[in-house]
């Protein structure tokens, strides 16, 4: 059983274990093989910090500018010990409340409440 059942993720094992060896463009070309679940710029960043090029990941991370990348690039930055940079840059509450989607509320069912969750 490949990945304690959870075949989906395969390319994915691979890429991290091939970033770790250094290995780090053949591990974004088998990361690309699964379905992203992320932003795929963030995922190369993620493989070059794997491989311990966390210039090279700080500056893709950087310029996405996405609060997804900067909660990326604030660890980056604390492997590197910057740590007061990486307080800089780590996007407020406000802002990651701001960026989360907005769900929409479940229509009423016949007695007037919902039946989706949350209940």
């Amino acid at each position: 059983m490949p990945h304690h059942d959870h075949e989906e993720f395969q390319h994915w094992w691979r890429a991290w274990a091939l970033a770790g060896l250094g290995r780090v463009d053949e591990a974004i070309t088998v990361a690309a093989l699964d379905p992203p679940w992320t932003d795929p710029r963030i995922a190369e960043a993620t493989l070059l910090k794997r491989a311990g090029r966390l210039a090279d990941a700080a500056d893709a991370l950087r310029a996405l500018g996405t609060i997804e990348a900067r909660q990326e690039l604030c660890e980056v930055l604390v492997l590197q010990g910057r740590a007061d940079e990486a307080i800089s840059v780590h996007p407020t509450v406000a802002e990651q409340r701001a960026a989360e989607s907005k769900r929409e509320p479940a229509p009423p069912g016949e007695s007037g409440y919902s039946s989706e969750p949350p209940l």
